[in-house]
């Protein structure tokens, strides 16, 4: 619990530039043409409820800023106001920025850094007259007959709140560890396939978790205010449900997200421990979530509750950190490092992977005279099966319970390797 809490406050990211914004805000019902909010002026646009606003916010120590929407109510601790929505997926500015709604009624977000505009609603073709930020957290923008032409909701960045849609057409992406270096977005994805299940996808190509309902099309997701995650049909009739540990109590706030450690979970707000929650999510054990220990690394999860990494290759000087390069690019022979009770690609479905019934010192030896092999798991559950893995990637996780054994190919001489690549790959 610990851990998820430290997880929830580094990607609430601490508002500091929020500080002050209370004696600028514009709480109205509707926001004119012309109106403008700049880092500068730390002002922001109100919801009517004051539970939401909308403005510029920092995100890490250096001058780097974002524009969204965040939770804004009184009951709710400034460091606790977490971000449901960016624009732009994320995108960075300087600390002269500015976002206007134009006299063309389309919002545009000016990097005072490049003098230029980095993103917009694309909306200066749809007769919009104003803007409104919603109770429920949409921001939207409306023409003469005050309907949406455009809406915040349409465009999810990390985050779901009660009452908003999720369709095949959109989708999660979780946020990045480093937000100095790669602020845009992490590879964990929140999707809908074609069969209206929900998917949590690494890249796009290794499926980690997919929703428990039944395959059908025109499907949407719907997070309710009582704390239940919904698939619906055409007829808004719900067709598989996932409730929260507090389903039908009486919670003020609540949001889902697809956290930067791959886990999407929703969160509720405990008035008495003034404190964000975790309900649900939808990977129990974090060590089946891709590439949680890295690209390199070994998933233990350990009884604290907590993923332990374990780097599957020689060490660099001794580091914990960082991994060699994978076999290909040696110079040298290759051998065969083994792990017990540990299974690679376990979860994971890829073009690149071979399964065959054969014994445990033939899928030793399979992988190793393969030239394109990086990895093998053998397994026995009633019938030998060796699965082989001819991807860059080298992740799994390891269980006592589990009576598998993987192989993961390394070079013979680990310092023989092509002076050209980089010789380390970091676990995250």
């Amino acid at each position: 619990m610990l851990e998820q809490e430290g997880l929830l406050l580094k990607s609430s990211f601490q508002l500091s530039i929020f500080v002050g914004f209370l004696l600028h805000s514009l709480a109205i019902s509707e926001i004119p043409l012309g109106s403008k909010l700049s880092v500068v002026d730390k002002n922001t646009w109100v919801s009517p409820n004051g539970d939401f606003a909308f403005g510029f916010f920092n995100r890490t120590d250096e001058p780097n800023y974002s524009v969204g929407i965040c939770f804004n109510s009184k009951s709710i601790p400034l460091d606790k106001q977490t971000v449901v929505w960016t624009a732009g997926a994320n995108i960075m500015v300087g600390e002269n920025s500015s976002v206007q709604l134009t006299q063309d009624g389309e919002l545009v977000l000016v990097d005072s850094l490049k003098g230029d505009t980095v993103w917009s609603s694309r909306t200066s073709q749809l007769s919009v007259v104003s803007a409104a930020l919603l109770d429920n957290g949409n921001l939207v923008l409306l023409n003469e007959e005050k309907h949406n032409v455009w809406q915040s909701f349409d465009t999810p960045s990390d985050t779901l709140l009660p009452g908003q849609n999720f369709s095949t057409s959109q989708m999660l992406r979780a946020a990045s560890k480093n937000l100095v270096s790669d602020y845009l977005s992490s590879y964990y994805t929140l999707w809908m396939n074609a069969y209206g299940q929900l998917q949590l996808r690494w890249e796009s190509h290794f499926v980690y978790w997919t929703s428990g309902s039944p395959p059908s099309s025109n499907l949407s997701a719907f997070l309710t205010s009582d704390g239940a995650l919904q698939l619906r049909n055409q007829n808004l009739q719900p067709v598989w449900s996932m409730l929260g540990a507090d389903y039908n109590e009486s919670i003020s706030y609540r949001f889902l997200r697809l956290d930067i450690d791959g886990n999407l979970r929703l969160y509720s707000w405990v008035e008495a421990l003034m404190s964000w929650r975790p309900v649900w999510q939808a990977v129990e054990n974090q060590c089946n979530v891709f590439a949680t220990c890295g690209q390199r690394g070994i998933c233990f999860f350990t009884e604290s509750g907590s993923p332990d990494c374990k780097c599957p290759f020689n060490l660099v000087n001794g580091s914990t950190e960082k991994c060699l390069i994978p076999y290909q690019q040696c110079e040298s022979g290759s051998n065969m490092f083994s792990y017990k009770h540990t299974f690679l690609y376990g979860m994971y479905n890829s073009s690149d992977d071979l399964v065959v019934p054969i014994s445990l010192q033939e899928c030793r030896s399979l992988c190793l005279k393969d030239p394109l092999c990086t990895a093998a798991t053998f397994s026995n559950d009633g019938m030998p099966q060796c699965s082989v893995t001819k991807t860059q990637y080298v992740t799994g996780y390891s269980d006592p319970s589990l009576s598998s054994v993987s192989f993961v190919k390394v070079c013979a001489d680990p310092l023989a390797v092509n002076p050209n690549l980089s010789h380390v790959i970091p676990f995250s």
